[in-house]
């Protein structure tokens, strides 16, 4: 296995192994490891022979990768997907580059892989359609807890986080075609941003995005790739995450905050997307 690393100028490092492993080998993903750098000019990776694949996404400044024969820029809010058995060189272009990266395997993996790649190296905006630090900081979350629950969770978070980088490179097309309405459905997306802790309707939204009620669901379906309502779901549940890890409210008192009824329906939100409920996400927090 070819490897060559520089990270003399890394300003933050925050590795993270996943070393309970008793079902991977029947998953069709695994993480196997993840991480969040934040690195100098001099930062670089070459490496080929490697037996994982490779996410990264970009969160400040930009980085390059060069892959199969290709090289391509990592701007802000991209992500990119690679075999590591695969030669590749990535490093930062220009004095930093933060991003967060998760390598993982599985019976899938490559396959996946290959689907986003088949016609080149895709560089995938991922926009507001996923938010990758929350999934990276659940899959953090659910690396500390242990036990096979864990290992289906965590495999069920790659293969969430895969399939919507697929939907967004395939929906690229969809997004030219709504194109013109993107400034609308943006006025709508900051509505809710700001009013999500109230309860707020889809006929609020379309309002927002001067459109009637069901041509504002399916224009908001083809930019954000997710349904008004679904996409408040969860901005509420990563706001909750902030409140949990941030203050010491109890969970009745956060679903409030954050817009649910009752702390019933919020539990049963959260543990739906998060794979734990709050209480239990709290107490895995980092002390």
């Amino acid at each position: 296995m070819l490897l060559h690393y520089s990270p003399e100028e890394d300003k933050y490092r925050d590795v993270v192994p996943v070393t309970n492993r008793t079902i991977i080998e029947r998953l069709p993903f695994y993480v196997t490891m993840l991480g969040h750098f934040d690195c100098g000019s001099q930062y670089f990776t070459e490496r080929e022979g490697y037996p994982e694949c490779l996410l990264i996404y970009t969160v400040k400044g930009k980085g390059s990768m060069q892959y199969q024969g290709e090289k391509v820029m990592i701007p802000e809010n991209c992500a990119v997907l690679i075999d590591c058995r695969k030669y590749q060189f990535y490093r930062s272009e220009g004095e930093r580059w933060e991003f967060y990266w998760i390598h993982f395997d599985g019976k899938c993996a490559s396959d996946f892989v290959e689907l986003v790649n088949h016609s080149g190296l895709e560089v995938i905006p991922v926009g507001r359609s996923l938010d990758v630090v929350s999934c990276f900081f659940d899959m953090r979350h659910l690396a500390s807890a242990g036990g096979w629950e864990m290992e289906v969770s965590l495999s069920d978070c790659v293969h969430h986080m895969l399939s919507t980088l697929i939907s967004l490179q395939h929906r690229q097309v969809s997004i030219h075609r709504y194109r013109s309405q993107m400034p609308d459905i943006e006025k709508a997306l900051d509505f809710i941003h700001e009013r999500f802790f109230e309860d707020i309707t889809v006929e609020q939204m379309a309002e927002q995005a001067r459109m009637s009620k069901y041509h504002f669901i399916r224009t908001f379906r083809g930019v954000v790739g997710d349904t008004p309502y679904h996409y408040l779901a969860l901005y509420r549940i990563h706001q909750s995450q902030k409140l949990l890890a941030e203050t010491s409210l109890s969970v009745q008192e956060i679903a409030l905050q954050v817009g649910f009824a009752n702390s019933k329906n919020f539990i049963a939100c959260f543990k739906k997307h998060v794979f734990v409920t709050p209480s239990q996400y709290r107490q895995q927090m980092p002390a």
